[in-house]
């Protein structure tokens, strides 16, 4: 007896689509798994039996063979206990209906579901991407728990079964059989189409930006906002040097709410990866961009990625959004520079026995640190009480190729007491700020469209003086200023992409020298 059916497992943070294929023999009771599967999958033995059992179903005394195919890939995912029920059941013929029907029926959806002792579905993590992979492979009828059938519902062109238990799903099965055709029903949810998902995301607009803290908290730093401002804009890395209680902080954690709101696709990506490690919730697709702030004892594999499974790290569940790393300089110094390749080409590639995984991490990074470990060296009001080796080594920390990729260096001073005590209402809110930026990212697309980048953070260095429209005028003070501070070729750059921001802000199409010039300050620190 023989029954073929198809589930899903995790490769990394893709889905893969894996062919359950079951048969039951003569012989003595035997159980295997065989395919690649990992603990948590050969476990399934027991999670099944017993599912089938307490759902009122006869477990076959018989020889068992479960081939996960293709068997090059680990199989990680609990998911799979679902599919391999399924088909114990079909192969022994417990599941009602027309052999060639079933097989129909089995040929086109996939089933995805942890089971219970008492055949109860259990979510998983990692669904929504593993139900895009089915997608792709035009498996479009999607067989899973309450949970994860809720998360996926707003996925167009897919066709949802939410189940509380084995015995649900099995009866959902036989009633299609019954029909000869996949019907709706009150238990069917059924995913919107794209149009919709789009109207739904536009009246949901508020969602994506209404935040609990706002740009005009911070009293003061009209330098640091300005530059949170070009960092949103432009998509720019930046770091603010300055002493304690300055506000660095404060203005990190409100970057995301000048950030315009995540288009359909950069939803899906960022849920794909937060369903991954369990983030995602019950609340559907994210909405908010993330925000990381990973504390300064972080390893290097939590940073990264790593692990057997190529778990993905905050330079990754910070994609789409901001990677706050407060006390920089506090940091492994292997931590920081592992951010040099991902700072750039805004992917992190894993290196594991089990294969290479290539994860995205396009995200703003943004660093603040202490001028010195007491943290008011060159200060004119506190003595520091650090000796200049102390200083040295500190600052050192921070090495000169991350601070290279760096576009931003901004000093941040301890506001003043008239500051603080200044409640008059800001002009630089976050709402103001992100209508600039969304005009200011408009433009980018409009400039860049068609091309494998959008934003002017991420313009290669080939087609920087060809895009980015900047006068004569402007190329001879840059000129003046890379002999004057014996630039790199990679500082270079990075000031005309400031100065190209800086331009969109204003609306105008060509850099001009005082762009050239502000975006020079930012990189001085002066």
């Amino acid at each position: 007896m023989y029954a073929k059916l198809y589930g899903a497992t995790l490769h990394g943070i893709d889905g893969c689509v894996i062919t359950v294929e079951v048969d039951i023999s003569q012989g003595l009771p035997v159980f295997d798994i065989v395919g690649l599967p990992n603990q948590s999958v050969k476990e399934a033995r027991e999670r099944v039996r017993a599912a089938i059992k307490n759902s009122g179903y006869d477990f076959p005394m018989r020889r068992i063979v479960v081939n996960l195919a293709p068997a090059t890939i680990r199989k990680s995912s609990a998911g799979l206990d679902l599919a391999i029920a399924l088909g114990i059941l079909v192969a022994s013929g417990q599941l009602k209906g027309r052999k060639a029907n079933i097989s129909a029926l089995l040929n086109r959806c996939l089933f995805m579901g942890e089971l219970s002792l008492d055949g109860s579905l259990l979510p998983t993590f990692g669904t929504l991407a593993m139900s895009l992979a089915g997608l792709e492979a035009n498996y479009s009828t999607i067989y899973t728990s309450v949970e994860n059938g809720y998360n996926l519902k707003a996925i167009p062109n897919l066709t949802i079964y939410g189940e509380s238990s084995l015995q649900n799903i099995i009866t959902v099965l036989e009633n299609q059989v019954k029909s000869k055709s996949i019907s709706t029903s009150k238990k069917v949810k059924i995913g919107k189409n794209q149009d919709e998902i789009l109207t739904d995301t536009m009246d949901n607009k508020n969602h994506n930006t209404t935040y609990d803290v706002d740009f005009g908290d911070v009293q003061g730093q009209e330098l640091g906002k300005r530059a949170m401002l070009i960092s949103a804009a432009g998509h720019h890395h930046c770091i603010m040097i300055g002493p304690p209680g300055g506000g660095k902080t404060m203005m990190a954690e409100r970057l995301p709410t000048i950030l315009p709101p995540m288009s359909w696709n950069e939803m899906v990506e960022v849920s794909r990866i937060q369903d991954v490690i369990g983030l995602l919730g019950d609340n559907g697709l994210v909405r908010n961009r993330p925000f990381r702030h990973p504390h300064h004892t972080a390893t290097l594999a939590s940073m990264v990625g790593g692990g057997i499974q190529g778990r993905p790290g905050e330079v990754t569940l910070a994609h789409g959004g901001v990677l706050f790393m407060d006390e920089a300089p506090e940091f492994q110094r292997q931590v920081i520079d592992a951010l040099r390749q991902p700072l750039e080409s805004r992917t992190i590639t894993i290196n594991r026995s089990q294969g290479n995984y290539i994860y995205p991490a396009n995200f703003i990074c943004i660093l603040a640190a202490n001028p010195c470990p007491c943290g008011y060296y060159h200060d004119p009001h506190r003595e520091c009480i650090c000796s200049e080796t102390m200083v040295k080594n500190y600052q050192q920390r921070l090495s000169g190729p991350i601070m290279d990729r760096i576009d931003l260096h901004i000093p941040v001073e301890r506001p003043t007491l008239e500051q603080l005590l200044d409640h008059s209402t800001s002009t630089m809110t976050s709402e103001s700020m992100r209508q600039q930026v969304i005009m200011a990212t408009a433009l980018q697309e409009k400039r860049y469209e068609g091309l494998e980048f959008n934003s002017n953070g991420a313009v290669p260095h080939k087609a920087i003086g060809e895009l980015c429209n900047i006068t004569y005028k402007s190329w001879s003070v840059l000129g003046n200023i890379f002999d004057h501070f014996h630039l790199s070729g990679r500082a270079f750059d990075r000031i005309l992409k400031v100065a190209r921001t800086i331009a969109d802000l204003e609306g105008n199409p060509q850099v001009e020298p005082h762009h050239i010039s502000e975006a020079m300050l930012f990189r001085t620190g002066k």
